[in-house]
C-alpha cells in the first residue's frame, strides 16, 4: 500500500511539475527549437517518402503490366513458332513425296528410253531387210 501511495505521489507531482503553466490555448505550446526543428525535419522526410512510396506502387503497377502483356507477347510467339513448325514439317513432307515420285517417274522414264531403243532397233531390223526386199525384188 505504501508503494502505491509513492507511485501515486510520484506521478501527480512529476505531473504537476512538467505540465505547461497558465497557457490554455495550445498554439503557444513550448517546445524547444531544436525539437520542433527535428520535429518538422521528421515530418519532410516522412511527407517525402509518402510520394516516394506513392511512386514505387505506380511503377510496380506497370510493371506488372508491362509484365502481363510481355507474357502475351511471348505467349503469341510461341504459337507462331509452333505453327511455324507444322508449317515446315508439313511442306518438307511434301517435299520428301515429290522426291520420291520424281524418283519414281525417273526411273520409268529410263525404262521406256530403253523399252523406245529396243523397240527402235528391231523395228529398224524388221524394216531394213524388208525394205531391201520390196526394192530389189
Amino acid at each position: 500500500m505504501k508503494n502505491i501511495f509513492l507511485v501515486f505521489v510520484f506521478g501527480l507531482i512529476s505531473l504537476t511539475s512538467n505540465a505547461q503553466k497558465g497557457i490554455k490555448d495550445t498554439s503557444q505550446m513550448c517546445i524547444p527549437y531544436s525539437v520542433a526543428q527535428k520535429m518538422l525535419l521528421e515530418l519532410n522526410d516522412y511527407d517525402r517518402l509518402k510520394e516516394v512510396t506513392k511512386l514505387d506502387k505506380k511503377e510496380i503497377t506497370e510493371l506488372n503490366n508491362k509484365i502481363v502483356l510481355l507474357n502475351k507477347v511471348n505467349q503469341t510467339w510461341v504459337e507462331k513458332d509452333s505453327l511455324s513448325r507444322e508449317i515446315i514439317s508439313e511442306t518438307e513432307e511434301k517435299v520428301k513425296i515429290y522426291k520420291e515420285e520424281n524418283e519414281r517417274l525417273s526411273d520409268d522414264n529410263k525404262r521406256l528410253k530403253t523399252k523406245n531403243t529396243i523397240f527402235n532397233i528391231i523395228s529398224g531390223a524388221i524394216i531394213a531387210p524388208l525394205t531391201y526386199m520390196a526394192l530389189f525384188k
